[in-house]
């Protein structure tokens, strides 16, 4: 019964010795010593009421010392992250902008490595961007590393969010990801707002007005050369709600979107009436058809539409208002099929074989045209 009793007073007393807390003079020697280990079990020992300059300053000094050990590691371990990342919820830590930097390298030469293992470490992106939300750099930094990973369970959108509404999304948004990201998050929005919502108020919601220069380039380029099927339009919407077109861009644009796959609407009524303006305006006419000549491939997509009626409809509207545009484009495509010229990125008229052999081509093509082309193709 006496060893029972002497067996338990020894364990209470190990037990007892094991939970004393460290004193402010303890940790003082850990932090002289670099035992950061130690010190970090313990430095939460200190009442809330004493952790003054003195406790803060040894919590930073000791950290500086745990990262720049992680850092110096040739791999940075699950355990290392975990170690960060439960240690930055500590408000001392967080505010400081040293650790902050040093976390940031940490988490990002992790997750760099581990993303590209068997079983990619998705839940630990999303454990270290949500301790961080509004920090656009690390955001930033975030949607620059997924981006390449195709199995992401976020779109890059997901962590460009806060960057573009930032001050600093001016430097954000002269990169290519990041502009790719952008428009298709506009592209969304447009489609969802429809021809009678404010375009302007959700390009406002979406960034920062810092960003609006290098999206304005983005969409004059888009809207001479569009990547995809409905980027001209979208090029046009963006710049039109900024009072950002002028007279002859809205001539040039107008013109196009009836020759490629007009959908009915407001924007197809302000079409059919410019192409009819331009007629009474020769000069007008004359800059748009010059700059229809420089667009490779010419735009045609009308010319394939299974919509015979609208087909026909838009084809006499040209022929009659701007028949110079059918006459190149005929031109072109005689040039083409006949070897006449040389045509380095290829067919400039991508339809205008399947519209030169059908029943339709007779009644706006000139019959010359259609001959010479008939000629070539039998050669």
């Amino acid at each position: 019964m006496l060893q029972s009793i002497l067996f338990i007073t020894l364990l209470l007393g190990r037990a007892s010795a094991a939970e004393v807390a460290y004193s402010l003079a303890d940790l003082e020697v850990l932090s002289q010593e670099g035992a950061f280990t130690e010190f970090f079990v313990h430095a939460m020992d200190i009442r809330p009421s004493e952790r003054q300059e003195t406790w803060k300053n040894m919590v930073t000094k000791m950290a500086d010392a745990a990262t720049r050990t992680i850092l110096n590691k040739a791999e940075i371990e699950k355990k290392d992250f975990n170690w960060i990342e439960n240690h930055y919820r500590w408000p001392v830590l967080k505010n400081d902008d040293v650790f902050k930097l040093k976390r940031q390298d940490i988490g990002l030469r992790y997750l760099n490595a581990c993303l590209k293992k068997e079983v990619p470490c998705w839940d630990d992106v999303k454990m270290f961007w949500e301790a961080d939300l509004q920090n656009p750099e690390t955001s930033f930094k975030l949607a620059e590393m997924v981006v390449q990973y195709k199995n992401s369970p976020y779109t890059t959108w997901t962590f460009l969010e806060v960057p573009l509404k930032n001050p600093l999304s001016e430097f954000y948004c002269k990169k290519d990801f990041v502009m790719d990201s952008l428009w298709g998050k506009l592209e969304i929005d447009y489609i969802r707002l429809g021809s009678k919502g404010d375009f302007l108020t959700k390009i406002d919601q979406t960034l920062h007005h810092d960003c609006l220069p290098s999206l304005n380039a983005e969409a004059n380029k888009r809207l001479y050369s569009p990547v995809k099927v409905g980027d001209r339009e979208l090029a046009y919407q963006i710049l039109n709600s900024q009072g950002k077109m002028d007279q002859k861009t809205e001539d040039f644009f107008l013109t196009v979107y009836l020759l490629e796959k007009p959908s009915q609407g407001e924007l197809f009524n302000y079409s059919w009436n410019r192409v009819k303006q331009l007629a009474q305006a020769p000069s007008r006419r004359d800059k748009v058809l010059t700059m229809l000549k420089n667009l490779d491939p010419l735009p045609d997509e009308l010319f394939m539409s299974l919509d015979q009626q609208k087909k026909r409809v838009i084809l006499q509207l040209f022929k009659t208002h701007f028949p110079e545009y059918i006459t190149f484009y005929s031109h072109q495509c005689v040039q083409f099929y006949g070897g006449k010229s040389a045509f380095p990125q290829g067919n400039p008229t991508v339809h205008c074989q399947d519209f030169m052999n059908s029943e339709l081509a007779p009644q706006f093509i000139d019959a010359d045209q259609i001959k010479l082309f008939q000629d070539a193709r039998k050669i």
